[in-house]
C-alpha cells in the first residue's frame, strides 16, 4: 500500500512539473531524452550505456532529498528505493541482455540492489583565493569552487592526449570546460541584485569585462598545451573560436537569467539554443555572427524589460 502512494506521488510530482514547464519544452524534453536514449542504444562501446545509467543512478541518489523523510514514515526505506531504481534500471537491463551483453546487465542490476545502501557523500569546498582568476561577482569563483577539480581534471587529460599526438582530447576539453563555465549563470537571482549597478551601461560593461577576462584567462592553457603539441592556421582558429564563443555564451547567460522564470526554463534555453550554437560556433567561426545578433537582441529586450530598476 506505502509503494503504490509512493510511486503515485511521483506520478504527480512529474505530472505537475510538466505542467509547469509546458506542453512545448515538455515535448522538446522528452524528444532530447530519446535521442540520447537512442545515441546510447547505438553506440559501439557496449560499456558506454551501463557507464551512463549506474553514473545518472549514483548521482540520483546522492542528490535526493527524501531520504531523511522516508526513514521516518517507512519501516524499510531501502526497499521503497530499490523497487523505483529496478523501475528505472529495467529498461536497459532488457537492452543489455537482448544485445548478449549480460556483464553489463549484472553491473546495472547490481548497482540498483547496493545503491540504497549507500550513504550520501557531502561535497566541501575548501576556499582558495584565486584573485587572478575571476573579475566581476562571485557567481564564477564560487562555480569554479564546485568544479575546479574538473577543470584539473580536463587540463591532464589534455596533456596525455597532446603527448600521444592526439590534440582533438585538448579540444574536446577545452568545448566541454566552455559549457561548464556557464554554470556560474545557471541560477535565476533576484532584480533587487542589479540596484548594486549605476544604470544599464555600467551592468553591461561589468558583465562583458568579466566574461572576457574569465573565459580568456582560463583557456589559456589548453590553448598554449594545443598550439605547443601542434601548431597550425586551423587550431588557431579553432582556439579562438572557442574563446570567443565562449565570451558570447556567458554574455548571454549573463543577460537570459534576469529574464527566466526558473532554473528549469534557463536549463531548457541551454540545451535547446546555446549549447548546440556554440558547439558549432567552435568549428563553423561564421556562426558568431548570430551569436552576436542573439546577444545585441538579448541586450535590447533586457534593457527594456528592466528600465523600470533605474527610473
Amino acid at each position: 500500500m506505502i509503494a503504490v502512494l509512493y510511486f503515485g506521488l511521483r506520478l504527480k510530482q512529474l505530472w505537475r512539473i510538466l505542467r509547469r514547464l509546458g506542453v512545448a519544452i515538455s515535448l522538446l524534453l522528452a524528444a532530447f531524452m530519446f535521442l540520447a536514449l537512442y545515441v546510447l542504444i547505438k553506440t559501439s562501446y557496449s560499456w558506454i550505456m551501463p557507464a551512463a545509467v549506474i553514473l545518472c543512478l549514483l548521482c540520483y541518489h546522492n542528490e535526493r532529498k527524501d531520504k531523511d523523510f522516508l526513514s521516518q514514515q517507512v519501516k524499510c526505506p531501502a526497499l521503497l528505493l530499490m523497487a523505483e531504481y529496478i523501475l528505472i534500471g529495467l529498461p536497459f537491463v532488457v537492452i543489455e541482455c537482448l544485445r548478449s551483453h549480460y556483464a553489463a546487465a549484472a553491473a546495472v542490476m547490481t548497482t540498483v540492489v547496493l545503491l540504497p545502501k549507500l550513504k550520501t557523500i557531502k561535497m566541501k569546498s575548501v576556499p582558495v583565493p584565486l584573485p587572478f582568476l575571476y573579475k566581476g561577482g562571485l557567481e564564477y569563483i564560487r562555480m569554479f569552487r564546485m568544479y575546479g577539480w574538473l577543470y584539473l581534471l580536463l587540463l591532464i587529460v589534455t596533456v596525455i592526449g597532446a603527448q600521444h599526438a592526439n590534440i582533438r582530447i585538448g579540444k574536446v576539453a577545452l568545448i566541454v570546460w566552455g559549457i561548464v563555465q556557464t554554470m556560474s549563470f545557471a541560477s535565476v537571482p533576484q532584480r533587487q541584485e542589479l540596484t548594486f549597478y549605476l544604470n544599464y551601461s555600467a551592468f553591461q560593461r561589468h558583465l562583458v569585462l568579466s566574461s572576457v577576462w574569465n573565459a580568456v584567462i582560463t583557456a589559456v592553457p589548453f590553448v598554449g598545451i594545443i598550439l605547443s603539441f601542434s601548431f597550425s592556421g586551423d587550431n588557431l582558429l579553432f582556439a579562438v573560436s572557442v574563446i570567443s564563443g565562449s565570451i558570447l555564451y556567458l554574455c548571454n547567460m549573463g543577460m537570459v537569467r534576469h529574464m527566466s522564470f526558473s532554473s528549469a526554463s534557463l536549463a531548457v534555453y541551454q540545451l535547446i539554443v546555446l549549447i548546440p550554437l556554440f558547439f558549432f560556433t567552435c568549428f563553423i567561426p561564421l556562426l558568431l555572427v548570430p551569436f552576436v545578433l542573439i546577444n545585441v537582441l538579448c541586450c535590447i529586450f533586457l534593457k527594456d524589460n528592466l528600465k523600470n530598476i533605474w527610473n
